[in-house]
């Protein structure tokens, strides 16, 4: 079975950043000895009201404690330093009630990151810090980190019902069978959602401008073949900064600005897709690939797929390249 790989976004870079800082800063905060009798029995009030409710007023409980953490974390600038703040706070609780009861803190953080709410939970607060993060990093791009929120308060309302029947089940490694399937959802809805914010990046709007019905203006076929050059740069240089998706949209256009100097030389319109298409198949009844080719780009794209979609669209863009440069000057068929 051939594999597909596909290049990690750089908001799903930087949310994966935070959610190892995370790991990492909640482990040595909790190994760090803590001994403090309020926070102890600070702890011991907090668990003995929870356990009093009814499932139902436990999950919402913590799910309205846990969202005003996440809201904070999402404060762009302000969310990495609340971040912070709210895990070594958490470390040092846990720390403190282990301390107590004569328990190293590490080895009961280790033993809480097994427990099946935990990898529910604790990759909220990377979302959040991250998707704020990533809108002061990328303001043009500020949707996507407002998009990505989104799956927050989900996340959390689903962790919450796990840990409240944590209270109820007499093996707490019993609720994996329900965060399992709840992590596959929430990957699949995370990569949806990353879909949806696509459709908002700043670059594709110059794959639209070529598809328009009426042309502003009718530039010369040279102009069109220095934008599928210049384009063409661009792609690479998002590819090696690991960003995919604007990599596969400036590929996409470049594809779109040659096929359009060529039909500037062939004197067929190139307003619209429909034309983009017809000048496809025009150069295709004296070489059948370029349609296929075209085709197979087309279907790559619609998959995000950068991989396959660029080694196709450089084949593509050989046999074209080569149809540019003998000067076209008749219309074909």
């Amino acid at each position: 079975m051939e594999l597909k790989f596909k290049i990690m976004r750089p908001i799903s870079k930087l949310i994966l950043m935070f959610f190892v800082a995370e790991i990492i800063i909640f482990l040595i905060s909790a190994g760090i000895p803590v001994n403090s009798p309020s926070l102890v029995q600070q702890y011991n009030s907090i668990e003995s009201s929870i356990r009093n409710q009814s499932y139902i007023s436990i999950a919402l409980s913590i799910f309205a404690n846990n969202i005003k953490v996440a809201i904070l974390d999402f404060i762009p600038a302000i969310g990495i330093i609340m971040l912070s703040y709210s895990i070594v706070d958490t470390g040092m609780i846990l720390s403190a009630v282990m301390t107590a009861n004569h328990i190293p803190g590490i080895v009961a953080a280790l033993a809480l990151l097994t427990l099946p709410h935990s990898f529910v939970e604790l990759p909220s607060y990377a979302i959040a810090a991250g998707s704020g993060t990533y809108i002061l990093l990328r303001r043009k791009d500020w949707k996507r980190g407002l998009i990505t929120f989104i799956i927050v308060p989900i996340e959390l309302f689903l962790a919450a019902l796990v840990e409240a029947s944590l209270f109820f089940v007499p093996n707490p490694y019993i609720m994996w069978a329900a965060s399992a399937p709840i992590l596959v959802g929430l990957y699949f809805l995370y990569q949806y959602l990353q879909k949806i914010a696509d459709k908002y990046v700043e670059v594709q709007q110059p794959v639209t401008q070529y598809y328009q019905q009426i042309p502003l203006f009718n530039p010369p076929d040279y102009q069109y073949y220095n934008q599928y050059r210049e384009n063409w740069a661009k792609a690479l240089t998002y590819e090696s900064q690991g960003d995919a998706n604007m990599a596969m949209n400036y590929l996409w256009v470049s594809l779109i600005n040659l096929i359009s100097a060529i039909a500037i030389k062939m004197g067929l319109p190139y307003y619209t897709k429909e034309d983009i298409d017809r000048v496809i198949q025009t150069l295709s009844i004296q070489n059948p690939q370029i349609n296929y080719l075209y085709q197979q780009a087309f279907t790559l794209r619609m998959q995000d797929n950068y991989i396959e979609l660029k080694q196709i669209i450089t084949q593509l863009v050989a046999i074209l390249q080569n149809i540019y440069q003998t000067s076209i000057s008749r219309r074909i068929g």
